[in-house]
């Protein structure tokens, strides 16, 4: 007979059960971490799109009150505004101000935004500083960010819009340009190529 005293003894987990516990943990983790990764860039991309968005409502709210768009942006079918100073001109453009919040001098007024109208609001996570200029980025903290407008006012950009040269493939170009001789049917897009990213194959964000 079993004595009313005696304490119950108390069975642990053996090393192999512990061993198969941290197995089983470590294949959730393995399986749950791609699925928070492509959850986390998704919600970039996300963002990313809805600058881009913010970007083209700004440049057409500006060709709507000056009846053209900035001078830096028609002199070329596409701009990148990581090159030169072209991503402070944008921002003098739309926001009617420096980089640095300031007022724009006189020569820059006339030049970008002669009203000094605000078009756009810039977020700190998308005006940066980069070895010492400004620069606009993505969500990803990409500065190549290209801008094109539709240069003759009919409704359509003829050059400048992404094609199979950018590493684009043809079937999804067709979803966006559907007639490239005729051009893309918008007065700006705005839009970024994984190309940029160092890889092989175009990836991009696109907003027109």
């Amino acid at each position: 007979k079993r004595n009313p005293y005696m304490k119950s003894a108390k069975k642990g987990f053996t090393l192999i059960e512990l061993m198969i516990v941290i197995s089983i943990i470590g294949v959730l983790v393995g399986l749950l971490t791609p699925m928070i990764s492509n959850a986390q860039k998704n919600a970039v991309k996300a963002t990313s799109k809805t600058f881009f968005s913010n970007m083209v409502n700004a440049l057409e709210r500006y060709k709507d009150e000056y009846g053209y768009f900035p001078d830096f942006l028609t002199a070329r079918d596409r701009t990148n505004l990581d090159d030169g100073n072209y991503a402070e001109n944008f921002v003098k453009a739309v926001t009617g101000v420096d980089c640095d919040g300031k007022k724009l001098s006189q020569s820059d007024r006339a030049e970008f935004n002669r009203k000094g109208r605000k078009f756009l609001d810039f977020s700190t996570s998308n005006l940066v500083q980069l070895k010492g200029k400004w620069k606009l980025v993505d969500g990803f903290g990409n500065p190549n960010i290209y801008v094109s407008v539709d240069k003759d006012g009919d409704g359509f950009i003829k050059q400048g819009f992404p094609t199979v040269t950018d590493g684009i493939p043809a079937d999804e170009l067709r979803d966006i340009v559907p007639n490239p001789e005729r051009g893309l049917r918008a007065r700006a897009i705005v839009f970024t190529l994984k190309k940029d990213g160092r890889s092989a194959k175009a990836e991009y964000s696109f907003h027109g």
